[in-house]
Parts: C-alpha cells; sequence; structure tokens
C-alpha cells in the first residue's frame, strides 16, 4: 500500500467522523420536525445552502485559501450533488409528512443500497463481518420498526419520500466514496451546499412565508447542523469504505428515539427496547473489527 494510501486508510476515525454526522443530522431533523409544515422544506434548504457556502468559503480562506474551491471534475460534482439534493428535499419532505421515527425508520435502508452500490460500482470488498453487521443491524430495524409504520391514507407521499432520500442517498455515497480520495472534503460539500442552494431558490416561485423568530432560530440550526454534519461525512468516507461504516447509520435511530421523548413525548415500546441493542450491537462489531485489524497491521511481527 502506497504511503498516500496508507495514510487515507483510518477506519476508526472514520466511524468516529461517521457517528459525529449522525448526531448533527439528528439535530438537522429535528428542527426540520419542529418547523413542520408552515415552513416549506425548500425555504429552509435554501438558507441551509446559503449558511454552509458562507462558512465553507471562510474555512477554506482561513486553511489553504480560495483556491482550495477550484476543481477540475465538475461532472462528479454534478452527480454527487444533484443525488445529494435529491435526497435532502425529500428527507425534508418526509420529516414534514410523517412521524419523525416512521422516517428515520425508513431511512435505514439506504446501507442495504450502498452497500450493493459499493460492491458493484467500487469494486469494495465486503468481509463476513461486514455482512455479519449489516444484518445485526437490519433485523434490530426491523423490530423496531414493525409495530410503529403506518401506510394508511394520508401518509404515502411521505413514505414515498422516504424512500427517495434513502436510494438517492446511496446513490450520493457511491459518487463521494469515488471521488473523496482526489477532492478535499471542503470543496466536495461546498459544491453540494451550492447546488441545493440554487436548486432551493427555484422554489421560492411558489411563494415563501415570512418566518417567526423561533422559526428563523430553528431555520439557521438546520443550516448549521446541516454543514457541519455533512463536512464530517464527508471526511468519514475519505478515511474508510463507504460498506464499512454504512451499517452505522443505524446509531441514528437511537438519536431519533431519545429525540422523540425528549420534544415529543413519545415513549419506547417493547420492540425498541429489544432492537436498539441489536443496532447499537452492529456499530460496535464494526468498531471493534476495524480496531483489531489496525492494532494487527500495527504491529511489528518477529520473525521465527
Amino acid at each position: 500500500m502506497h504511503a498516500a494510501s496508507a495514510s487515507l486508510h483510518r477506519p476508526v476515525l472514520g466511524i468516529a467522523l461517521k457517528l459525529g454526522s449522525v448526531v448533527l443530522f439528528a439535530g438537522m431533523t429535528l428542527c426540520v420536525k419542529l418547523l413542520g409544515p408552515q415552513i416549506p422544506p425548500g425555504q429552509s434548504i435554501f438558507v441551509r445552502g446559503i449558511i454552509s457556502v458562507l462558512v465553507l468559503a471562510f474555512i477554506a480562506w482561513r486553511t489553504q485559501g480560495l483556491q482550495l474551491l477550484q476543481t477540475r471534475n465538475w461532472r462528479s460534482h454534478a452527480l454527487r450533488s444533484l443525488s445529494g439534493t435529491v435526497s435532502v428535499f425529500c428527507l425534508f419532505i418526509a420529516v414534514t409528512m410523517i412521524p419523525l421515527a416512521d422516517a428515520t425508520a425508513i431511512s435505514f435502508t439506504a446501507p442495504m443500497f450502498l452497500t450493493v452500490l459499493a460492491l458493484v460500482f467500487l469494486g469494495e470488498k465486503i468481509h463476513r463481518f461486514r455482512w455479519t453487521a449489516l444484518g445485526i443491524g437490519f433485523l434490530g430495524v426491523l423490530i423496531m420498526i414493525g409495530p410503529h409504520l403506518s401506510f394508511s391514507q394520508g401518509v404515502s407521499l411521505g413514505v414515498m419520500a422516504a424512500l427517495g432520500n434513502a436510494v438517492f442517498s446511496a446513490i450520493a455515497m457511491v459518487f463521494l466514496r469515488s471521488m473523496s480520495g482526489r477532492e478535499h472534503a471542503i470543496t466536495i460539500t461546498f459544491y453540494f451546499s451550492l447546488t441545493t442552494m440554487a436548486c432551493a431558490a427555484l422554489t421560492a416561485l411558489q411563494g415563501w412565508p415570512v418566518p417567526t423568530t423561533t422559526q428563523w432560530l430553528l431555520i439557521v440550526l438546520t443550516g448549521l447542523f446541516g454543514v457541519f454534519g455533512q463536512l464530517l461525512l464527508t471526511y468519514s468516507y475519505r478515511y474508510a469504505e463507504a460498506s464499512a461504516i454504512a451499517p452505522l447509520d443505524y446509531s441514528n435511530m437511537i438519536m431519533a428515539v431519545i429525540l422523540g421523548y425528549v420534544f415529543f413525548g413519545e415513549i419506547p415500546s417493547l420492540a425498541v427496547w429489544i432492537g436498539a441493542p441489536l443496532v447499537v450491537g452492529a456499530g460496535l462489531i464494526i468498531l471493534w473489527r476495524e480496531y483489531y485489524l489496525k492494532k494487527q497491521l500495527s504491529t511489528p511481527t518477529v520473525d521465527a
């Protein structure tokens, strides 16, 4: 393995960054849920895009200069940014139309798509430990969401939006993994934010309401959580394989349970108490395995 490749292959760091992004994205979806249907998704996404572009431009200027934002990989950026933008729109729509737990649970189909796409298009090797962790996590999700998912009249569009979020999120992650070794994380996130801002601006043609002070605060928090969550997510795929950290998406369900209880008075059912340990166990399997492999590689061998 070349020195540059070895420096990028830091799976434990990738896992930690991924978990950090999960926490921030959970805060973002909570803010979107609290805003409700009173604020159109496009309006929140537009403000998030502005905040992201300004924050990223400032970080680039203070670190390596604005030349950091220069790129020649326009095609890769376009594919990753457009698929990510569709995913964000689907997520915001789903969260405002169906319960937070339902939207979160449906989003867990993304690692399924991601694992297959990473195998087919990136050629990543998926060892039995990762398949096992993926299976355990998926089983835990099924146990938790079984009693709660509702496909009654009035939520069909929200469910379809949640599934769309999962599919396009997986597509975006494949493009992200393929280009993260050639592009800086700030550069990737900047063009993604610029794309979401431009697309969201088009929804202003339908009319945007004037937010209250509380709504403005939630919209700004949505943007801040979104940009820093996206940064951590982008860096995580720079240091670890997509199929290695995909099962960690399941930990978002733990955040959904906590936030649902604190802000909406939702009391977890027996199914959640049974499924949650399986979800946590899946992440711990991945973390332990990657840490063990890293320790083995760093331990010098002694000839007999």
